[in-house]
């Protein structure tokens, strides 16, 4: 079996490292880690925790935090960052957006899939995927790999041209790590406006992992 979470600190500090990075405060890095983080994580490699549920500590988000307490209406350096665009609407539910894999099985013919998605929604909400990706299950799976990659790059595009274009404010206010995601766009701007955001989020990842959870549950059927 797979084991996501096995030791591997070297590579953990190498990839926190190159994180810190200010080309991940740009379009192409920021697109780089919604594409790349779902496949190390597919993977089974044990990733740190700016790719998976804390991005605060890094450099740009720390400059951003230290502007906007000095001065509420100052410019922020890096309003788009792995915290304002990649942790907060790359990772609803978890690496590949895959909360809206919870919400999809619900509505399975499946008791057994139903089930899973009771189970794993609501600490789905709370960034945990853990019972899904061993109840469904995701990893080392071609077919689960191509939905998780769109939605990671939908999350990281969408989130990217709503803070560019001034449509929205950034995230920039800490939040606890183990708040809904859902929120972290609110929460770290304080602006309603946000939601509408992540609402598109979640809708074109519902959309991008529909036909491959049909064609997953078809593939269960053929084989019984």
């Amino acid at each position: 079996m797979v084991q996501p979470y096995v030791q591997q600190t070297t590579l953990q500090l190498l990839i926190s490292n190159i994180l810190s990075s200010n080309f991940f405060t740009t379009f192409v890095g920021l697109l780089l880690v919604g594409a790349c983080a779902p496949v190390l994580y597919w993977l089974g490699i044990a990733l740190p925790n700016e790719l998976t549920s804390n991005q605060t500590t890094i450099n740009a988000v720390v400059k951003n935090l230290d502007v906007i307490l000095k001065n509420t209406h100052a410019t922020l350096p890096y309003p788009e960052n792995l915290y304002s665009v990649y942790g907060t609407f790359s990772l609803l539910g978890g690496i590949g957006n895959t909360l809206a894999i919870s919400f999809l099985l619900l509505f399975m013919s499946s008791k057994r899939k139903q089930n899973l998605g009771l189970l794993s929604i609501f600490p789905s909400l709370f960034n945990n995927n853990q019972l899904l990706y061993f109840g469904l299950p995701l990893f080392l799976r071609p077919l689960m790999l191509v939905p998780m990659i769109l939605s990671s790059i939908a999350g990281t595009l969408v989130g990217y041209v709503a803070i560019a274009t001034h449509l929205i404010k950034p995230a920039v206010l800490v939040i606890p790590n183990n708040a809904p995601n859902l929120l972290t766009a609110f929460l770290g701007s304080g602006k309603l406006s946000s939601l509408i955001v992540v609402a598109i989020v979640f809708g074109l990842t519902i959309l991008i992992y529909k036909p491959f959870i049909e064609l997953d549950n078809a593939e269960v059927q053929n084989e019984k």
